[in-house]
């Protein structure tokens, strides 16, 4: 996803390590204690993240990152319509349309996520 996300994204990225971003959080801090100079920092916990994901937002962030139609359209199809089940007393239950969110274990979805996290980290700039 070279060109296409922030080059600080580390997450789900090739060549990046998930713990890159803690360490140049850590760096980031000893500089500005070294420099003196003022900041903020800001840190996120996405708290199930992949469930609170909006469908709309997803098209919308391919759309800015130039994606056509046909694929933004494949794509939106994979994620909106599946259909879940859970397990009630070890029985499946009837089949429900999910609404929103990413699945986890879809190989789709870590760079569907990796790309609404970018938009974010753009905004703060």
């Amino acid at each position: 996803m070279p060109g296409l996300v922030g080059e600080t994204q580390s997450a789900f990225v090739k060549g990046q390590k998930i713990h890159d971003g803690a360490l140049i959080a850590c760096k980031t801090v000893k500089w500005i204690k070294r420099t003196k100079k003022e900041a903020v920092i800001i840190k996120l916990d996405f708290q199930k993240a992949y469930d609170r994901v909006k469908w709309s937002f997803v098209d919308l962030a391919m759309q800015k990152m130039g994606f056509g139609r046909r694929w933004r359209g494949w794509v939106m199809e994979c994620v909106s319509t599946c259909s879940m089940s859970a397990l009630i007393n070890g029985s499946p239950s009837e089949p429900f349309k999910m609404e929103r969110g990413l699945r986890q274990g879809d190989p789709l979805s870590p760079f569907l996520f990796v790309l609404v996290v970018d938009v974010l980290q753009r905004m703060f700039g």
